[in-house]
């Protein structure tokens, strides 16, 4: 019973990382052009 959950919990925080790491580089290619005040 323990392991169920403990194996339960494991693929759901590998989903959730997946998930995140997938957003983050999501994020970063498609970022807009860099600001005028930036560049200065």
């Amino acid at each position: 019973m323990v392991r169920k959950i403990v194996y339960g919990l494991a693929t759901s925080l590998s989903m959730f990382a997946a998930f995140a790491v997938s957003v983050a580089s999501y994020v970063y290619v498609y970022q807009g052009d860099t600001p005028e005040e930036l560049l200065k």
